[in-house]
């Protein structure tokens, strides 16, 4: 028998206690429906699209109410409920992993983690994205349309993505990106420390005024982790016991279910420009964002005395995936589609490089002032470091990861704060990696 739309709110409230769930307290509200007249008719227009052009979702995969308001509790849920209908609407119902598949209920977990998880039920299934992902996602994107506004237009047009040169903007208003970035570790580092921001606004307009590939790779990542974990209740995997392969296995069915998305978005919208740039950037931008983000995590417990192990091995799990979705990418679609994933992928690179400078920077700061070396806090590039893979076993493991360099055998106090450490540090960081320049209005980045 279908569900209707209170049994699957209902059974959604009870799947949210395993979630370490906030949604009731004060902070959570955030991601209350915003109050506009029109925007229930903006978020569910195209999921009631899709069920009267794909009958099948209601009629044989049980998402008639997919469409009801009653279903949900903020309005991030209908988004992912969004992206799940446009991933399956295409796909063969016919399909082995959709013979005797319950239907999925993709939420908002309401809590600080950077974290998705598949939750199999027994006539209903779920997938939790951890708000804290959802919020470093929107950190990420804000810090880079600030640094982007920070140049003017030349005759009124703008690149595609962004900067065509970050260096040119760095050297230029180097005040303007060090506090984009201060900004963006601070959040971040509120994400790892589990709380809440203390305000904020929607990020849609911003990305709709942005340059157009801005709000393509935002809904890149979203439909890619929504896709991913899909994937893994699709393939009956068990999630109670995850290994690196099954992590391979599930991108690679994202890609795929990308693909079909194509044809969801051609036959209602005429255009599948937004499922290309998935395609493209979905994987290599939750790689980069995973990547930053656990730099940050890894350089806050560094500046605490704390083991960065578990951080780095994390970081070089997502490099070994971001390389063998690249590899699936070219087997699917052909090595010409790699061009287009490069330029795509180091668009946002860019962006990524700067955070990754200005961490190893100030660590290096930081090292020369207490012991005389001007070091950073890991000895080598996680990302160079050689991987063993025994795709028979399932196994990913790493010869050698970076080493840590102690700050406990150095002669500093932990800041008070991160933003402390960060602040007393991060311009002069810039200084030494652009060189001297000067600041917007001609001044010298020095202050002179």
């Amino acid at each position: 028998m279908a569900l209707t739309a209170d049994e699957v709110a209902a059974r959604a409230r009870n799947a949210v206690i395993t979630a370490d769930d906030h949604y009731y307290l004060p902070e959570g509200k955030l991601l209350d429906w915003p109050d506009h007249p029109d925007y229930n008719e903006r978020l569910f227009s195209p999921i009631s699209d899709m069920l009267a052009e794909y009958p099948h979702l209601a009629d044989d995969l049980g998402y008639a109410w997919a469409a009801d308001r009653s279903a949900y509790r903020t309005f991030m849920d209908v988004v992912f409920q969004r992206h799940l209908l446009e991933l399956l609407a295409d796909v063969d119902p016919s399909h082995p992993g959709l013979i005797d598949a319950n239907p999925v209920a993709a939420r908002m977990a309401i809590n600080r983690d950077f974290v998705s998880y598949a939750q199999p039920g027994r006539d209903l299934d779920f997938i939790f994205i951890g708000r804290g992902f959802m919020d470093v996602l929107k950190y990420f994107t804000e810090m880079t349309l600030d640094i982007i506004d920070l140049a003017p237009a030349s005759n009124g047009q703008r690149s595609w993505w962004g900067p065509a040169n970050l260096e040119d903007i760095c050297r230029s208003h180097s005040q303007g990106v060090a506090k984009a970035i201060i900004t963006f570790f601070n959040r971040s580092t509120k994400v790892w420390e589990e709380e809440f921001p203390s305000g904020g606004s929607p990020i849609s307009d911003r990305l709709r005024a942005g340059p157009g590939l801005m709000p393509y790779t935002y809904d890149a990542v979203e439909s890619f982790i929504v896709g991913h974990e899909l994937a893994h209740l699709l393939n009956r995997h068990d999630v109670r016991d995850t290994t690196p392969i099954k992590e391979v296995n599930a991108d690679w069915a994202a890609i795929s279910l990308q693909t079909a998305r194509h044809g969801t978005q051609n036959r209602l919208f005429g255009s599948a420009e937004p499922a290309a740039i998935a395609l493209i950037l979905g994987g290599p931008g939750f790689y980069l964002l995973g990547s930053i983000f656990y730099h940050i995590a890894a350089f806050r417990e560094w500046v605490y005395s704390k083991p960065i192990d578990p951080h780095l091995e994390t970081i070089i799990q997502l490099n070994v995936r971001k390389i063998l979705y690249r590899e699936f990418i070219a087997h699917l679609h052909g090595s010409s589609t790699l061009h287009y994933v490069d330029q795509c992928g180091q668009a946002i690179s860019r962006i990524m490089e700067l955070c990754y400078a200005s961490l190893y920077g100030i660590s290096q700061g930081r090292n020369a002032k207490a012991a005389g070396r001007l070091i950073p806090f890991i000895d080598e590039d996680p990302f160079e470091c050689m991987w063993d893979a025994d795709r028979a076993t399932g196994d990913l493991l790493p010869c050698e990861l970076p080493r840590c360099y102690d700050p406990a055998n150095a002669q500093w106090s932990a800041p008070a704060s991160i933003e402390e450490a960060i602040r007393d540090a991060i311009v002069e960081i810039l200084d030494e990696y652009l060189g001297d320049s000067t600041d917007g209005g001609g001044a010298s980045r020095s202050g002179q």
